[in-house]
C-alpha cells in the first residue's frame, strides 16, 4: 500500500460561496502503489489532479449556481500516523470558475444534503465510506423529504466521474492507483489493510441535514 511502496494521497474538490466564504468539500483518497520493476514509471499525482480537472470538475460545476466558485483541484499526500513528521507534497490543477447551474427559485438551506454510501472490497465500518452531496438545491429538488431525479441525476453523474483506477503513470508501467476508503485508525495501529479499494456507490434519496454546513 501507498505508505510503504508509493504514496497515499487525498483529492479535494471544493466549492466556495462568494458572499460568505462558506465551503462545501468532498475528499477522495487514492492508494498509489508504484511499480517495483526498475525503470518503470511511478504514479504521478499531478496527472491525477489533471484527470480530476478534466473529467470530474465538469460534473461538479453543474451542481452549483454562479453564486459559488469551484476551486482548483488539490491533491495532497496524507499524513502518516506512523511517521507524522515526514515531508509531504501537494499538487494543484485548474483555475477557479463559477458554477453553471441555473438558480432555483426557492433555495433550500445549505445544510440540506444527500448521503452517498461508498462500498469497498472489505466488510466492516472501517471499510465503508460516506460522501455528503450538496450544491444549489431548491424546493423543486425534493418532495416530502425525498430527493427527486433532478438532483439525484446530478449527484450520480458526479460520483460516476470519480475514477476508481486512473492510469496516472506515464508510459508502460505496472504502477497502480486505486480510489479507496482510508482508515487512519487501522494505519495508526499498524493493521492491514488500512485502505480498501472502492467498488461502488449508492446515493440515498432521503433528505439529510449536515450541521457542519450550517451558515
Amino acid at each position: 500500500m501507498g505508505f510503504e511502496n508509493g504514496k497515499l494521497v487525498r483529492v479535494v474538490v471544493r466549492a466556495v460561496l462568494n458572499a460568505t466564504g462558506d465551503q462545501q468539500v468532498n475528499t477522495f483518497h487514492y492508494d498509489l502503489v508504484d511499480s517495483a520493476i526498475p525503470g518503470e514509471p511511478a504514479n504521478d499525482p499531478q496527472a491525477l489532479a489533471d484527470f480530476y480537472r478534466d473529467n470530474v470538475l465538469p460534473t461538479f460545476k453543474p451542481m452549483y449556481t454562479s453564486a459559488w466558485t469551484i476551486q482548483p483541484v488539490l491533491v495532497a499526500q496524507e499524513l502518516d500516523p506512523q511517521n507524522p513528521n515526514a515531508a509531504r507534497s501537494e499538487w494543484v490543477s485548474g483555475t477557479a470558475a463559477a458554477g453553471t447551474k441555473a438558480a432555483p427559485t426557492d433555495l433550500l438551506p445549505q445544510a440540506c444534503c444527500a448521503v452517498a454510501a461508498i462500498s469497498t472490497t472489505h466488510i466492516g465500518r472501517r471499510y465503508r465510506g460516506r460522501t455528503f452531496l450538496g450544491g444549489s438545491i431548491g424546493e423543486i429538488d425534493q418532495s416530502a423529504g425525498v430527493w427527486q431525479s433532478g438532483a439525484t441525476t446530478l449527484w450520480n453523474t458526479y460520483l460516476a466521474s470519480i475514477p476508481k483506477q486512473p492510469d496516472i503513470a506515464t508510459g508502460a508501467s505496472t504502477s497502480v492507483a486505486n480510489w479507496g476508503i482510508y482508515s487512519r485508525t487501522q494505519r495508526a495501529a499498524d493493521l492491514d489493510p488500512y485502505i480498501s479499494p472502492v467498488v461502488g456507490f449508492s446515493v440515498r434519496t432521503k433528505v439529510r441535514w449536515l450541521r457542519s454546513r450550517e451558515p
